[in-house]
């Protein structure tokens, strides 16, 4: 033989969420307000800081950077390990620091690695600086 609660459990919990709405609109103020405000998000987010309005903080868009890597042929003549193809593998590149990474792409005739050509096409000046910086943060996520 099953108990009462047993057999009435639908109604109760029923009953119980019928209280629970009614005590939520028993403590509302009953003025005009809606019983939830929104805020708009610009009024939210205006006070909030970012890491990209910090002087000296870059945040890189490494996918951007990877997909840059391929789409400007990068990868036909440099490995992303150790490996030689054309150019030097790039394992390891980030213990070189930015301003060298950067330099190597844009001005290639700047610094050129030992055992290797100058053959790297100079076209890479036109570069977006969100592209070349995501480039760089790419880069440096190789190990």
């Amino acid at each position: 033989m099953t108990s009462l609660i047993t057999r009435h459990r639908h109604l109760l919990i029923s009953m119980f969420l019928l209280g629970v709405i009614g005590l939520c609109f028993g403590c509302s103020d009953g003025g005009d307000t809606p019983f939830a405000t929104t805020t708009p998000i610009s009024a939210v987010t205006s006070n909030i800081e970012t890491d990209t309005e910090k002087p000296g903080v870059q945040i890189n868009d490494v996918s951007n950077g990877e997909n840059q890597f391929t789409g400007l042929g990068c990868s036909a003549c440099h490995s992303t390990g150790s490996d030689k193809i054309i150019g030097p593998g790039l394992s390891g590149i980030k213990s070189k620091g930015d301003d060298y990474i950067r330099e190597s792409i844009t001005n290639p005739a700047a610094i050129i690695v030992e055992g290797f050509q100058d053959l790297m096409p100079k076209g890479f000046t036109n570069l977006k600086q969100a592209d070349l910086d995501d480039l760089v943060g790419y880069l440096n996520s190789l190990n």
